[in-house]
């Protein structure tokens, strides 16, 4: 959710805004594969529902990767005292 990135930004600039916060491509639904357990990545917003649904389903330990915008903030990162 960018909150690290958006403090760092705050107080350093966006030249340093990315600095030991960005994490790259990890498929963290394969590690649950691996273990045993149901996981999917979900890259559109519609599919959310439907996978977790699917996990339900699967009746095992799950773990839905759901990739969200890079560059955007929660409104509850932005809103925080400590960043004005």
């Amino acid at each position: 959710m960018n909150q690290i990135r958006y403090g760092q930004a705050a107080k350093y600039g966006k030249e340093r805004e990315r600095v030991g916060n960005t994490l790259g491509d990890v498929q963290y639904d394969r590690f649950a594969q691996m273990l045993g357990g149901h996981g999917e990545e979900v890259r559109d917003p519609a599919d959310i529902g439907p996978a977790l649904r699917r996990a339900r389903e699967s009746g095992k330990p799950s773990l839905i990767n759901v990739w969200v915008d890079p560059d955007a903030y929660a409104p509850g990162t932005m809103n925080q005292t400590m960043y004005k």
